[in-house]
């Protein structure tokens, strides 16, 4: 009698990711790159130098980078030696109703990245066009951006990554040295403080934003465990 042969289980939602399913180090330095291009990086970065001075979001940014780094430095090795998923860790922590919890958080930062950056995106390209409208932009961008998370397409798109990232860095070389062509270099943008003057806990401000608005992105990177 022959015997059917054996189907490889995926499916990890409720034991630890053995090392043959885990995503290979190449794999996740691809994601981490994708992560690294994202508008919001920039556009936040703005936004609090504007709303409390330079040197306050620096101060903050700084910061949020050393808390992130020790803070996922444990929760990588952690998901190295577990094998354990972002589901199974929450729900390690709160119970059944933690890994509900993580997916909402999930669902709501992936939303509010969706929503803003495909906003940006639609902007750009209205002004660029000269005479498409919001509503067309809008469409354009969101109908591309579904169509770029399905399956292989997805697959492709984080090897991909690699090759992208070096276009990106140039590409925000080329932005920056034509923004300076046509408005000038701002001698005084290290010292520049908001209208009113500089709260002296602004970059206590900026801090507590970028690990609130960034920290559910990070960790879940953080807790896919790898080979």
């Amino acid at each position: 009698m022959a015997t059917q042969p054996q189907s490889t289980d995926l499916d990890f939602s409720e034991r630890p990711v053995p090392d043959e399913g885990r995503m290979p180090r190449a794999n996740l330095m691809m994601a981490w790159w994708a992560v690294c291009s994202a508008i919001f990086y920039m556009v936040v970065a703005a936004a609090m130098a504007r709303s409390y001075g330079t040197t306050n979001a620096l101060i903050g940014i700084v910061l949020t980078m050393i808390a992130y780094g020790v803070i996922n430095g444990v929760i990588s090795r952690f998901a190295m030696k577990t094998g354990l998923t972002v589901a199974l860790f929450s729900k390690i922590l709160f119970g059944h109703v933690g890994a509900m919890v993580a997916t909402l958080i999930f669902f709501a930062t992936a939303l509010y990245y969706a929503v803003f950056e495909g906003y940006v995106m639609a902007l750009v390209l209205t002004e660029w066009s000269g005479n498409l409208p919001m509503s067309v932009t809008t469409a354009i961008v969101a109908i591309l951006g579904v169509a770029l998370i399905f399956g292989s397409v997805q697959h492709w798109l984080d090897k991909f990554n690699g090759a992208l990232l070096p276009v990106y860095v140039i590409g925000m070389l080329i932005a920056v040295g034509m923004a300076i062509a046509e408005f000038g270099y701002p001698s005084d943008w290290l010292s520049r403080v908001p209208e009113g003057g500089a709260s002296p806990w602004g970059w206590l401000q900026t801090f507590a934003y970028y690990n609130g608005g960034l920290g559910a992105d990070d960790v879940h990177l953080r807790l896919c465990p790898l080979r």
